[in-house]
């Protein structure tokens, strides 16, 4: 049995996260005054490592006595976060996914002449600008909606501050993209303070349909590319022989095309009497290489990877189901 103070190291590891560092003779000392790493020993110290789900690096069992080891916990399996799994996972998606949150806006100072809005606008083919005398305040919104109703007005002005409207919202960067929805709609436009408090966007709900259309699309063109794949095998191989090709280990019963798998799908294929059967003028080691390749994308987006999809991956997709629905045109 360890010694209570080794224990109480043991739980300061666990409740801080930093591992310690000692000499493999002070480790042992300091687990039951042992001296010596006789075989009772080690199996003593191993038994309850393993228990406490804790390690010691490098193995304190091997290398000189006064070697410098690391008692700390096993490692555990984490959210991968991006390119990084020691970031702290966020299950919510906020305004900071759209790529508009890390732009600077164009905008045209209060006071300036109506002229500079016109060029502004019509230079970068906007159709509104935000009003913006410092980069960390929005004053208000200058579109050719505003600057039509002071002209019908006949307003004496051709100052910028004259023309602007508020009809606009300032967000922050970590709302739920969920929640900013209802003001992108109420106001056809908001923008965003970042975490230096500077104010970055707009955002529009062009920009909203641009980020709902990457998330769904990839689910799109995988369930056309596996319809297409379900036509290709249709009414080719019989019913009794799919169990066999597919080496079936649980009790499913397949009565039809649609109770199998992906993976089902690619096994019948790579199978060379059902391949000769379905009669494709495809190069057969291209055409399975590129379908393992949609089955690998398909496994990260079904099972809703916290990154998105690659551009490279849904330019695969695109492609994948373009060439299939081609091949069904000409056929």
């Amino acid at each position: 049995m360890p010694r209570k103070e080794f224990i109480d190291l043991v739980n300061e590891i666990k409740k801080t996260g930093q591992s310690q560092k000692m000499s493999i003779r002070k480790f042992l000392w300091e687990f039951d005054y042992c001296e010596k790493r006789t075989s009772g020993n080690v199996w003593r110290i191993n038994e309850f490592l393993d228990r406490e789900k804790m390690m010691v690096v490098p193995n304190y069992q091997n290398g000189w006595i006064d070697e410098i080891i690391e008692l700390k916990e096993k490692d555990k399996a984490k959210i991968k976060n991006g390119d990084s799994n020691n970031e702290e996972f966020d299950p919510i998606s906020r305004l900071s996914v759209l790529e508009a949150t890390s732009k600077t806006p164009i905008s045209v100072k209060r006071d300036a002449n109506l002229d500079k809005a016109f060029h502004l606008m019509w230079q970068n083919d906007f159709s509104q600008l935000p009003v913006m005398n410092d980069e960390r305040n929005v004053l208000g919104i200058i579109n050719w909606q505003t600057i039509a109703k002071g002209f019908i007005a006949k307003k004496d002005s051709n100052i910028v501050k004259d023309y602007m409207s508020n009809d606009f919202t300032v967000l922050d960067e970590n709302t739920p993209l969920f929640e900013a929805i209802k003001d992108v709609i109420k106001y056809g436009v908001i923008f965003i303070k970042d975490s230096q408090q500077k104010i970055k966007g707009p955002v529009t709900t062009s920009d909203l349909n641009e980020e709902f259309i990457e998330q769904i699309e990839p689910f799109i063109l995988l369930e056309q590319i596996e319809n297409y794949i379900r036509l290709i095998l249709n009414d080719k191989i019989v019913i009794e022989d799919l169990p066999k090709v597919i080496s079936l280990e649980d009790q499913r019963c397949i009565e039809s095309i649609s109770d199998m798998t992906f993976g089902e799908y690619l096994r019948i294929m790579e199978n060379e009497e059902c391949w000769k059967v379905l009669n494709l003028p495809f190069d057969k080691s291209d055409f399975i290489k590129n379908l393992h390749s949609i089955r690998n994308i398909r496994n990260a987006v079904m099972h809703f990877h916290p990154d998105k999809i690659s551009k490279q991956d849904l330019d695969s997709l695109r492609k994948t189901s373009k060439f299939l629905e081609n091949f069904f045109m000409i056929k």
